[in-house]
């Protein structure tokens, strides 16, 4: 009887062993991108940083697991993770060709605002502070061509909306130059990457900021297909990032960094 009851008693020991996550403690390789996404993520003395990695080492700091960030071109990151050499990509708005080799939370094919993202981005139009233009909500109205960085989705987004996009540009920066030297078009980007390169002296007074945004997207935690990290511990890292975004005494002190 004493060996029935110890080999019972063994095997649930197994059995909630291997029912818990596998992987809590161990450690996640993500790949970031190398240009400069600011605040959310870009690259200090070769290492990532940003908003978006303060929130997922958080949680995932929470969940015991350690993390091993690896900033890269945007569009090697996407075919690394494609590839299964990194388990996760920190960040990536959805796109449907992209779900084809990564997993997102269920809501992000459909949530303008996903319950489980790690941050809400806003895009805005920036031109020459001698152009006049003013984006008021109208897309069609937007200078073009609409420089936006290659690879990123926000360019495919305009584009099916009829817009001539200029994509062949890596970063905002270049873009940015593009523009002013040619004199012609615009640039989509985020607020804060237009108000930190204002501060050189170079751009200081030629950019104009509309303050209406174009865009309003989701970005996520997305895991490849090829990781071995459970879709049960994707929703557990997911629902983890949504605590850490909902503190609002952590997001105070991280934004404040920047």
């Amino acid at each position: 009887m004493r060996n029935v009851l110890t080999k019972f008693c063994g095997a649930a020991l197994v059995s909630a062993v291997l029912s818990s996550s596998v992987f809590a403690g161990g450690t996640i390789n993500i790949c970031s991108d190398k240009n400069l996404w600011y605040p959310f993520t870009f690259v200090e003395e070769g290492k990532a940083v940003g908003l978006q990695i303060d929130i997922i080492s958080k949680a995932l700091s929470n969940l015991d697991y350690s993390v091993n960030y690896k900033p890269l071109p945007w569009k090697r990151c996407l075919a690394s993770a494609k590839d299964g050499d990194f388990d996760a990509i920190a960040t990536a708005s959805y796109k449907d060709k992209r779900a084809v080799f990564l997993e997102y939370p269920n809501d992000a094919s459909t949530a303008k605002k996903s319950v489980q993202r790690v941050l809400q981005v806003e895009y805005v139009v920036v031109t020459a502070s001698d152009s006049g233009y003013t984006y008021a909500g109208d897309v069609k109205t937007i200078p073009t061509p609409v420089r936006v960085p290659r690879g990123y989705s926000i360019g495919d987004d305009l584009k099916k909306q009829g817009l001539k996009v200029d994509d062949g540009a890596a970063g905002d920066e270049n873009n940015i130059k593009k523009m002013l030297r040619r004199g012609d078009g615009s640039v989509v980007t985020l607020p804060k990457i237009v108000e930190l390169l204002s501060k050189q002296d170079v751009y200081k007074g030629k950019l104009s900021v509309s303050d209406t945004p174009v865009k309003s997207k989701s970005y996520y935690l997305p895991f490849s297909k090829k990781s071995k990290i459970t879709k049960a511990d994707q929703e557990k890292i997911w629902a983890e990032i949504a605590n850490v975004r909902n503190d609002l005494e952590f997001m105070g002190k991280m934004s404040a960094k920047y």
